[in-house]
């Protein structure tokens, strides 16, 4: 089970410097005519969030790293759901290689990233559930999911999805990504065959909260894809400051500064002039979330395993001991949004997307 170990202090299972609560900068991301002063190669920035992400949630890292904290019910999955948290200190986070070097040994040190201006301690909660391989659309075993379809609600499009299936989400606007890039690496063959389905794309997802606090929105760099064997889905999400790039400006020439100030929609506040409704409309705080999903399918007991971290901080006057709270029922909760989403979806519209 998940989270026995007699271990008081957990290690620090992935030195990562990309999978942080810490934002990246726009400096930080590939290169992407829609973001001033991204300069990163594409592949192997890819390949590390997705090396990283795998290598966080592998059977080993989580079974040590996580503590059970509870087990939950989340209608109408006929699956429970496990919740666990671990804490990483300031201490293990100050630790990580925030610079990549071609000699380092180990996940996370394969790219660079700008430090973080203060290292702070993470607390991170996960949950956990296994699904029989069955259609949501079973009368006679409702309640679960098929593989084709936690493929298109998890690998295929997961940010506009998500905002589907989520009932406090009202927009997911996608600021850039490199589907062209990823399509041309693949095509010339640079693309490692461990991995298939890559995506990659910016994306400020916003969030209704309870009056009277505003709105929250967290701008993240997502990236999605299957492994070679076509038995497990990684999806990782990092956040994306937009807003200092905004505020300072990262380049020399008038132009591209001016550009500068309207990176995002969200984050450059033109969702106030520019929103398509009232809600789009209001002022926004910017939080910050990370996240790592990993979906496997276990052909031999015809299940399926899915499993999500993430760790947040939603800013604003909402206190982290309050929003601590909250979480462990919110992440159990999104599982019955999707199984009660995805039954609703038209199977040819499914079946379509995994051909």
């Amino acid at each position: 089970m998940a989270g026995e170990s007699s271990s008081s202090s957990p290690r620090l299972f992935s030195p990562s410097n990309l999978i942080r609560l810490a934002p990246l900068q726009a400096s930080d991301l590939p290169s992407h005519p829609d973001l001033p002063g991204s300069s990163a190669e594409v592949l192997p920035f890819l390949t590390a969030l997705l090396e990283d992400g795998a290598s966080f949630l592998s059977p080993s890292n989580f079974q040590e790293t996580f503590k059970n904290q509870s087990t939950k019910t989340s209608p109408p999955s006929a699956a429970k759901v496990e919740i666990l948290t671990c804490s990483i200190p300031a201490t293990s986070i100050s630790q990580v290689q925030w610079t990549g070097t071609s000699s380092a040994q180990g996940a996370g040190a394969a790219v660079s990233r700008s430090k973080p201006q203060k290292i702070e301690g993470e607390h991170w909660f996960a949950r956990r559930s296994v699904h029989a391989d069955v259609s949501s659309k079973s009368a006679g075993k409702p309640g679960h999911a098929n593989w084709d379809e936690f493929v298109f609600g998890i690998r295929d499009e997961h940010s506009k999805h998500e905002m589907e299936f989520t009932p406090t989400l009202y927009d997911a606007r996608k600021v850039a990504d490199w589907a062209g890039q990823i399509n041309k690496l693949d095509g010339e063959g640079r693309v490692h065959n461990k991995y298939d389905n890559l995506t990659m794309g910016v994306y400020e997802m916003c969030h209704t909260i309870p009056a009277p606090l505003m709105p929250r929105c967290f701008c993240v760099l997502v990236v999605t894809a299957s492994t070679g064997d076509g038995d497990e889905i990684v999806a990782v999400t990092v956040p994306v400051d937009l807003a200092s790039a905004n505020r300072t400006g990262i380049t020399t020439t008038a132009a591209a500064a001016e550009k500068n100030k309207n990176v995002g929609f969200y984050s450059s506040m033109r969702n106030v002039r520019e929103g398509e409704d009232a809600q789009r409309k209001k002022v926004v705080v910017m939080g910050a979330y990370t996240a790592v999903e990993v979906v496997r399918r276990h052909r031999e007991t015809q299940e399926i395993e899915w499993i999500m971290a993430t760790a947040s901080d939603a800013r604003g006057n909402l206190p982290m001991w309050m929003q601590k709270l909250g979480i462990p029922g919110a992440i159990a909760k999104d599982v019955g949004y999707f199984l009660k989403w995805i039954k609703d979806v038209d199977e040819k519209e499914i079946l379509q997307s995994s051909a």
